[in-house]
């Protein structure tokens, strides 16, 4: 699925780059600059979150986690963590994933967010501003929510630098699935 993923936006990116070869540059859009650059640093303003999901291809569940840090006007951001039955794959589950950390931060009123992510496909979709047909609904969340901030990126985070939200995600599929064997 990740490789056919690949294809796509691979295909699509050299798409666009032709399409953008024959535009004024007067006709540009606007959407890479506002979903950040691959490297961009935070500010000292901006709230970070680390997200992650976690699958299970037996059950169809799925757990996710996001970890905020970096600015915080008011209060400590407690960790956000839930699960989801009858989700289709591990890219869906990364996909809730980030559509909740981004409507989390919204209604926080949080105005300069970088979402970091081990899920690179999903990553450089975001940045694109693409789409999948599986993900459609989800995506449409996330992009219409991060209307909301001034500032918004998506970036790339190992597998080794995610361990928090990784270990949040797989408690909350933990729980649903020890819930779900016993009957409740």
């Amino acid at each position: 699925m990740e490789i056919i993923l690949k294809a796509i936006t691979d295909a699509r990116e050299w798409q666009q780059a032709q399409d953008l070869a024959e535009k004024p540059s007067s006709q540009l859009p606007l959407i890479s600059s506002r979903f950040g650059s691959p490297r961009q640093a935070p500010s000292s303003t901006m709230t970070i979150c680390n997200v992650d999901g976690a699958w299970d291809p037996s059950t169809k569940n799925c757990g996710f986690g996001g970890v905020f840090s970096g600015w915080r006007p008011h209060r400590e951001i407690e960790p956000l963590q839930a699960s989801h039955r009858f989700v289709s794959s591990a890219l869906m589950a990364e996909a809730l994933a980030i559509r909740s950390a981004v409507m989390h931060a919204a209604l926080l009123n949080i105005k300069s967010l970088m979402i970091l992510s081990d899920s690179l496909s999903l990553v450089q979709l975001l940045k694109e501003g693409g789409s999948v047909p599986a993900l459609f609904g989800i995506l449409f969340d996330i992009y219409h929510f991060s209307s909301t901030f001034y500032v918004i990126s998506f970036s790339y985070v190992p597998r080794l630098s995610n361990i928090m939200a990784d270990s949040v995600a797989k408690s909350a599929l933990l729980l649903l699935n020890s819930t779900s064997f016993n009957g409740v």
